[in-house]
């Protein structure tokens, strides 16, 4: 509690309406569950928390059912996260880059309770259900500690504008696809290629599709799998920037015939996101916009 207290973060205490045979099921399985051999299991960020850990446990070990009275919040998961990040767009940005189509999928109201405090509001409204019997899951609820400006699920404004999660990062990405236009037009007009620029944002989207990568073959978490992004950020990008640093490279042929693919590959991904089932942050799309107008950087202007 302590700790809470000097983070200034609330603590909601739910208490449960559980049988005398059902209150000692329970305490054996979480006796079971704290032998040193189970304290250790597999973290997944939606699936396997300390939430809805927490809420199977009790879900096991009672006699009949929780019936659950709620509605869907949100559709998929990256909409639900969306409510939490609502207030830190560079967050929400980060993010959205990092889950793939999983969290896009329509998701059951099992999926969503993987927040605490969506689980708070759900248990307080749950009932059990033992054949004709019907009675609240929890008894009664108090705050053990509580903050005026603590967030929690019931003090998020659910009706947050999306206006505020895309305005600060789209207008960001926006600023910077207006600066490469204008350095493409001074480009054109001295007739010479500012390749230190192709290097850094190349070396970018190379480290981006690393990690991407990474994630879509070795990780445990199914929701950064299938990334759709990697159509635009490749590791191969690395390799790119690399050999843009030596002039020989930036003669040869393939240095545009590179920039030109990769070009086709944004175009592409953009045809790819009207079909595939992954919502694209709308700050990504000036920086594709960018890469596909580096590409036309190599042709020559037309001489006079």
């Amino acid at each position: 509690i302590e700790d809470y207290r000097s983070e200034g973060r609330s603590i909601h205490q739910q208490t449960l309406n559980l049988s005398a045979n059902e209150k000692e099921a329970l305490w054996q399985a979480l006796r079971e569950n704290a032998k040193k051999e189970n304290r250790q299991y597999r973290y997944n960020f939606f699936y396997n928390n300390c939430a809805t850990r927490a809420r199977k446990i009790v879900e096991r070990n009672i006699e009949g059912k929780v019936c659950y009275d709620s509605c869907l919040l949100y559709p998929s998961l990256r909409a639900s996260l969306k409510h939490y990040t609502a207030s830190h767009p560079w967050a929400d940005f980060g993010i959205s880059f990092l889950i793939a189509a999983e969290a896009d999928r329509p998701a059951t109201f099992s999926d969503l309770l993987y927040a605490p405090g969506e689980m708070q509001i759900a248990l307080q409204t749950a009932s059990i259900c033992s054949g004709d019997s019907l009675r609240p899951l929890v008894k009664s609820s108090c705050d053990l500690l509580s903050f005026p400006n603590s967030q929690t699920a019931s003090s998020l404004d659910k009706n947050h504008p999306k206006n505020k999660i895309i305005d600060s990062v789209f207008a960001s990405m926006c600023l910077l696809l207006a600066l490469n236009l204008l350095l493409m037009f001074f480009e054109r007009k001295k007739r010479k290629k500012c390749f230190p620029i192709d290097i850094f944002l190349y070396l970018i989207a190379g480290v981006s599709g690393l990690l991407l990568c990474y994630l879509a073959l070795y990780s445990q978490h199914p929701a950064v799998h299938h990334n759709w992004l990697i159509l635009w950020l490749q590791p191969l990008h690395l390799c790119y920037a690399i050999a843009l640093c030596f002039p020989a490279f930036r003669k040869s042929k393939i240095a545009p015939a590179y920039a030109q693919i990769n070009s086709l590959l944004c175009l592409l991904m953009i045809i790819a996101a009207i079909i595939v089932p992954q919502h694209i942050h709308p700050a990504c799309w000036p920086l594709v916009a960018i890469f596909v107008l580096r590409s036309f950087a190599y042709v020559p202007p037309k001489s006079h």
